[in-house]
């Protein structure tokens, strides 16, 4: 069979290649290979009106695909162009939560499955939060980058009016509760004794009950009781803006937003607004509407913000459990079973008999 290993910067072509021979350990299936090295995340992922955060694009894949029957990428540009010039291609699997960067209906016209790897990076994505909610209470940035870059010491760091909360003590508000928001209240509960607060619409009343410590309450209600608020929606329709002006508003004076999840999620500017007229204590953001933001931002002019470059999900594990979930997808689907974590359910393919 004849596989294109499609990887780039974080999820390489080694690692795709180690997780499916260790898939297909002793299965008889013979793999002969091409690849080909995309260059994020040192090179900034993009967007056009077909798909979304890609690396590369499609006009440099194509040559690769022409023979091509499996593709195992992470961020590879796959638009139908891509897709109607691999004329072998049975299926592609990604090390990716979603299928963004895959032009899924092109896919399904061909009957070719798009396999996926939800969660992979949700321990790394939950860890971070819970080291941004740290870093940004307790300063830690702020003296780093005076000590280390100015040679100026922040004692007024310890200042009464300065100091930030003790996370046995605070109330943490999770907007979402999903693989990576449940984590976080995990870590917050029961590592560091917080108060939790719950908001998701589409966690059932069963669901609910597994977790009498926690309260599931409505969006102003956890706005407004939290010490600090931490992202973990999906980006969609209905959660576009979700946090604007008027949430921000009912934020208090104190409270820390933590965004590691979408940018979609949040108004910046409105956000921006509020840390610069002191109207909110600090924000600690790994996403933002531009990345990277523009020179121009508001962003740079905020001391009170902890801000990364969307390195939540960066670890060695997120990597290999990405291509190994993939890996396992393209096993299944060889096996002529349905993979677990298929886009395009409904295939023929999966349908027939």
């Amino acid at each position: 069979m004849k596989v294109l290993l499609l990887g780039d910067r974080f999820i390489t072509n080694d690692i795709f290649r180690l997780a499916l021979e260790r898939r297909f350990d002793g299965s008889g299936i013979r793999f002969e290979y091409s690849a080909h090295q995309l260059q994020w995340p040192v090179a900034p992922m993009e967007s056009n009106d077909e798909v979304a955060e890609f690396s590369g694009t499609d006009d440099e894949i194509i040559p690769f695909l022409k023979d091509a029957e499996v593709v195992l990428t992470h961020t590879g540009c796959f638009t139908k162009k891509a897709i109607d010039s691999a004329p072998a291609l049975k299926a592609i699997a990604l090390g990716r939560g979603g299928p963004v960067n895959v032009n899924v209906a092109a896919c399904s016209e061909r009957d070719i499955p798009v396999i996926y790897a939800p969660g992979r990076n949700s321990n790394a994505v939950a860890e971070f939060t819970v080291g941004m909610i740290i870093a940004q209470s307790r300063s830690i940035p702020q003296s780093h980058h005076c000590l280390r870059h100015e040679h100026r010491w922040r004692g007024d760091l310890y200042a009464n009016e300065m100091v930030g909360t003790e996370l046995s003590l605070s109330t943490v508000g999770l907007v979402g509760f999903g693989a990576i928001g449940s984590k976080v209240a995990k870590i917050m509960s029961c590592g560091f004794g917080s108060r939790i607060l719950v908001f998701d619409p589409y966690i059932s009343d069963e669901e609910r009950g597994k977790y009498a410590d926690y309260t599931f309450t409505d969006l102003d209600t956890l706005m407004s009781e939290s010490d600090y608020v931490s992202l973990h929606a999906k980006a969609t329709k209905e959660t576009a803006s979700m946090i604007g002006a008027r949430e921000i508003g009912l934020m208090k004076r104190h409270a820390i937003l933590v965004n590691t999840a979408r940018p979609q999620l949040v108004d910046y500017a409105a956000l921006y607004a509020a840390l610069k007229e002191g109207r909110l204590r600090g924000a600690a953001l790994d996403v933002f509407e531009d990345e990277p933001p523009s020179q121009l931002s508001m962003l740079y002019s905020l001391e009170n913000v902890t801000a990364t470059s969307h390195l939540g999900g960066a670890s060695l594990q997120a990597a290999e459990i990405g291509a190994a979930r993939a890996a396992d997808g393209l096993y299944a689907f060889i096996a002529g079973r349905m993979p677990e974590f298929v886009y395009n359910k409904d295939l023929k393919i999966f349908t027939k008999g």
